[in-house]
């Protein structure tokens, strides 16, 4: 039974959103998650989302945007506050997590930066871990990863049936 599960999705899908619900849910179920999601706010000014990435175990939200003022068309990633969500996540490694979820596989990723050590590692570690990927992604995504993995269609239902069956017994 395989540890890996990723949601593939497409662009303009509401990722951030979905991947917070789901947490919330499986929490709800009573699985003790590691790991992060993503948070946005729109308070930079125009068109720029505050970006965050939440630890699903404390709650600690770590800044991953930079307003990089009113002339950008956008956000920077602050490498510093991806740096810092990557701590939790080792954190997660070492605690008593039932699954772990890392919001996305993406570009930061897919250029062998962003989380991809602590997603590496956690495979290492055997845990089961939930992840989505942009669908334009996936063969970076597969590169990484090989085929051991089970897709999961972005809905609640299938991937909490994923998630409770990788759970003890004793659970």
């Amino acid at each position: 039974m395989t540890t890996l599960a990723a949601i593939p999705y497409l662009p303009g899908f509401q990722i951030d959103d979905f991947m917070a619900g789901l947490a919330s849910r499986l929490k709800l179920r009573g699985l003790r998650l590691g790991g992060v999601v993503q948070r946005n706010d729109d308070d930079c000014g125009e068109g720029c989302l505050s970006m965050a990435l939440e630890d699903l175990a404390s709650g600690a939200r770590f800044p991953i945007s930079q307003d990089l003022g009113p002339g950008a068309d956008g956000c920077r990633l602050d490498a510093a506050g991806l740096a810092a969500a990557g701590g939790a996540l080792a954190t997660a490694l070492a605690g008593e997590a039932d699954l772990i979820i890392v919001n996305k596989f993406g570009r930061q990723e897919m250029l062998g930066q962003g989380l991809r050590q602590e997603i590496a590692a956690t495979l290492l570690a055997g845990l089961p871990l939930l992840i989505a990927v942009r669908r334009d992604f996936l063969p970076a995504w597969r590169e990484f990863a090989g085929e051991d993995w089970t897709e999961l269609p972005p809905e609640p239902a299938a991937i909490e049936a994923w998630a409770l069956a990788r759970l003890p017994l004793s659970a």
